[in-house]
């Protein structure tokens, strides 16, 4: 019954039963690797994942894994279509920067210069992509997709977010980005490698 309730308050309700998916259209959209608003770098940090599909997708024995090997396990957590999902390390907004995860992560965290990797139950990678000192990550501010069907590896796909959340930091946890483009105009390049991925 508790798993229930839980599923219930995170997604909005109930996931159709013959409409859920293996995930295949799940992407990170969004990574907060150098909080200042937060009591420390560690309690602020965080990581968006979105739906995109017209699928439901059920997160259970999903993983997430950094650069060090350290990984994310996730339990039987559900996704609407078009939804978004918040993993961080606190859900206390007295330390995280002020907003409110879906799920709390154990031993993890996000380098300046670091990887992640997307896997499905079954253990099959669905989305990569590692960054250095040349994406330079910017203090206070997350790392938004442009669009997420544009290729997560190229570093023309990401822009610092322009929108303030809880206690001053930039971003849009559990929103739509605020980079977010859907056309040629403001990124030729990343639009046209989003096919070749």
């Amino acid at each position: 019954m508790l798993m229930l309730i839980s599923v219930l308050i995170f997604t909005g309700g109930f996931a159709p039963l013959n409409t859920t998916s293996d995930g295949g259209g799940l992407v990170i959209n969004e990574i907060m690797i150098d909080p200042l608003a937060s009591s420390s770098t560690d309690m602020g940090q965080w990581v968006e994942l979105y739906n995109n599909s017209s699928d439901w997708v059920n997160l259970s024995e999903w993983t997430i894994r950094n650069q060090s090997g350290e990984e994310i396990h996730f339990s039987s957590h559900v996704i609407p279509p078009d939804g978004y999902f918040v993993v961080g390390a606190s859900a206390l907004t007295g330390n995280n920067g002020n907003y409110t995860p879906n799920a709390v992560w154990g031993l993890f965290s996000l380098s300046p210069v670091g990887s992640l990797l997307l896997s499905s139950a079954g253990g099959d990678s669905q989305e990569y992509f590692s960054w250095d000192s040349n994406w330079d990550i910017e203090p206070g501010a997350s790392l938004e997709r442009l669009n997420p069907g544009w290729a997560a590896s190229d570093r023309e796909s990401w822009l610092h977010s322009t929108s303030v959340y809880g206690d001053g930091d930039l971003g849009t946890p559990g929103k739509q980005n605020s980079v977010f483009s859907n056309g040629f105009g403001q990124n030729t390049w990343a639009f046209i490698k989003a096919f070749v991925h």
